[in-house]
């Protein structure tokens, strides 16, 4: 059997490796299919704003986590209308992002909860989270939890279900509270506790009519997701320019969540804008590298994603937009839980918020070693063996979930601009504790001009008006 190479190891089996919860790399892959995933949904899916992307994207975060399988228990088959599946009937999507629909779930194994199943799907698990949500924010319960559902925009949607998957993988892989406690957060006040009233924030009623996405690898996927999760009126309204140089290899399934098997050797912007046209967006293709050359002309988007891995880009984003939001995730054997928002302008510029560091130097954890001895075991040049396990140590550990939430924070940003809220230079959270988020506003900033928006289709009654009455 040829030895995985760098750009094929899976960069969630990497993650128990550096935390030495693997022998090696067969170890790695075999804990992962392992790990089930099992999620209940009650009959209120068709009608809830969130509820359907809170299921998508455990599914589609999941069983990039999780290889052993995805087992959904439903109590009806209603047609869904997300952006991602609209038109599909539920079975439909649940097969589309790789999940099985069973009769009964596995008691002995760990669940998620969304919405009220029907009784004869409520097993009795040890584990079992319940998602919940509420205006512009998202959470989850343990099993003795009260949290309910409310009405609540798509992306609080999307943090239930990645927070949902984060907690079930740490707990599986052994940690004490994990999957034991409500967590959750705002996507309106984050530095708010996301259960106190003053962080449901306002109804979604614009949408960002053009942006730029700069860098289209794991975090530029999950800020893609995240718009697509977004209800647009008209969807054509939404111009996408798309900016990245790079093609998919077979390590970016483990992460993108716009990623498929098939999409290897693909270039990632031809993958993402597919995936954002069959929504009805439009898109422009800049296939090259971000750099201090690429500007965006007048009639062009101020606002900008950056989803980047290295400091020098984003040391390029400078002054070209008027809003540009840089999400960065952290690395090393729990630092992948990670994640640090930026926004600009603000007190930081790009120059000083990404200046230089030395990379952090991880002791080579003993699957590493192991890995090194099966390897000349099986014949392969002891130098050959010790260069390609060093450039295996060296890939970054990763998380589809993780990305998730950092996209929701990072389209939430825009968001709060067309809405009136706050501006934060950074925002930084820790998946270990998710409750712990700590902010900075940005100091001295007016409030930029309008970006341009498209109005959002929204067919329940306003958040604001809810809580009034």
């Amino acid at each position: 059997m040829n030895a995985i190479g760098r750009d094929e190891l899976n960069r969630t089996a990497k993650v128990l490796m550096d935390g030495n919860q693997a022998n090696n790399i067969d170890d790695a892959y075999r804990r992962l299919n392992d790990l089930v995933l099992q999620v209940e949904v009650g009959p209120d899916i068709a009608t809830d704003l969130a509820a359907q992307p809170a299921l998508l994207t455990t599914l589609n975060t999941g069983h990039r986590a999780m290889l052993g399988g995805v087992q959904v228990a439903i109590t009806d088959n209603p047609d869904l209308s997300l952006p991602w599946a609209r038109g599909q009937k539920l079975v439909e999507a649940i097969g589309e992002f790789r999940g099985v629909v069973v009769d009964q779930l596995d008691p002995d194994r760990p669940a998620l909860r969304i919405g009220t199943p029907l009784p004869r799907h409520q097993a009795r698990h040890e584990v079992r989270l319940n998602l919940a949500w509420h205006g512009w924010c998202g959470g989850v319960s343990d099993s003795t939890g009260t949290e309910s559902c409310e009405p609540a925009i798509p992306l609080a949607g999307v943090v239930a279900g990645a927070l949902g998957i984060s907690e079930l993988f740490q707990h599986l892989l052994g940690s004490p509270i994990a999957a034991r406690r409500t967590v959750g957060l705002s996507l309106w006040r984050p530095d708010l506790g996301w259960r106190s009233s003053d962080a449901l924030g306002p109804a979604l009623q614009f949408l960002p009519n053009g942006l730029w996405l700069l860098g289209l690898g794991h975090l530029g996927q999950a800020n893609a997701w995240n718009l697509g999760c977004l209800p647009y009126e008209r969807p054509e309204e939404l111009e996408v320019f798309l900016v990245e140089f790079d093609q998919i290899i077979k390590a970016n399934w483990s992460t993108g969540l716009l990623t498929d098997q098939s999409d290897i050797g693909r270039y990632k912007t031809r993958v993402v804008q597919a995936h954002l046209e069959a929504l009805g967006h439009r898109t422009r293709l800049a296939e090259r590298r971000f750099d201090d050359n690429t500007i965006p002309l007048p009639q062009e988007p101020g606002l900008a994603l950056a989803g980047f891995d290295k400091p020098e880009p984003r040391r390029a984003l400078g002054k070209k937009f008027s809003r540009v939001v840089d999400a960065g995730l952290g690395a090393g054997p729990t630092g992948y839980l990670d994640m640090l928002i930026h926004s600009f302008p603000s007190q930081l510029t790009p120059m000083t918020a990404f200046e230089d560091h030395e990379k952090a130097d991880y002791p080579l954890a003993a699957a590493y070693e192991s890995e090194i001895s099966q390897r000349t075991g099986q014949g392969e040049p002891p130098g050959d063996a010790l260069c390609g396990v060093i450039e295996l140590a060296g890939a970054t550990a990763a998380a589809s979930f993780v990305g998730a939430i950092a996209g929701a924070l990072s389209v939430a940003d825009l968001l709060r601009i067309l809405h009136g809220g706050r501006h934060y230079a950074t925002i930084s959270l820790d998946l270990r504790s998710p409750d712990n988020i700590l902010t900075a506003l940005a100091i001295g900033l007016e409030q930029p001009t309008n970006p341009g928006f498209a109005p959002a289709s929204i067919p329940t009654p306003r958040l604001d008006e809810d809580r009034a009455a």
